[in-house]
């Protein structure tokens, strides 16, 4: 088995709402959003998604300790384009997958509240804020990767009407960009709401392609 750091599919595979304390925002040095513990965190909840490319995943939250989830993630990468793009990044952490039957299985810590989604994927266990829901556009956070690299996240969008379809209805989001650190990544862009947590993760690509995951929780932030 091949290891190998996927951060875009194990973004999307997460859920993520993903929550905070270990981007700092950059206005602030506070490093924490605080907020309580949601049943979204809660051992069992189940996350669906329809992923292009990918079949047989499942993402489900096995342990809960100090409010951090443990979602065990398992699947297997079917298209080629998405196996070439794991083989872009470096080989050194969150993915074990087998790089011919492409069959990969990661655990991924997530905190979620009623304030936000923190995800804990560096190496030295500190949290990268994916998404404060109260912020406002033009707020930004500084946040580490898995191979310590230092990258930033921004909400460029907030919706003041229900205007992103999801699962049969519109809702409002908050937008939030991250310019990849990664080879042939461009950016990547996560859609948040206050209920329902991270709904959307688009992934594009420096060849001007791009990879959309709708984002399902069986259980809600409220």
């Amino acid at each position: 088995m091949k290891k190998t750091n996927y951060f875009f599919l194990s973004a999307v595979i997460v859920l993520l709402a993903f929550t905070y304390t270990g981007c700092k925002k950059s206005s602030s040095t506070d490093t924490t959003t605080g907020g309580n513990p949601t049943p979204m965190g809660d051992v069992g909840n189940t996350f669906m998604g329809s992923i292009t490319g990918m079949t047989n995943f499942s993402a489900l939250i096995k342990s809960n300790t100090n409010g951090i989830s443990t979602i065990g993630c398992t699947g297997t990468i079917t298209d080629p384009a998405m196996k070439t793009v794991v083989g872009m990044l470096n080989s050194n952490s969150l993915m074990n997958i087998n790089s011919s039957t492409g069959v990969f299985t990661v655990d991924l810590k997530v905190k979620f509240t009623d304030t936000g989604i923190v995800e804990y994927f560096s190496k030295d266990g500190s949290g990268s804020t994916v998404s404060s829901f109260s912020e406002v556009v033009g707020a930004k956070y500084t946040c580490k990767s898995a191979e310590g690299l230092t990258y930033t996240r921004e909400v460029t969008a907030k919706s003041t009407i229900d205007d992103f379809p999801y699962n049969s209805m519109y809702i409002k989001t908050t937008t939030i960009k991250e310019l990849s650190t990664y080879r042939g990544i461009d950016r990547i862009e996560y859609r948040t709401n206050h209920k329902f947590g991270l709904v959307n993760i688009t992934v594009y690509l420096q060849d001007g392609s791009y990879y959309s995951f709708p984002i399902y929780s069986t259980k809600l932030n409220q």
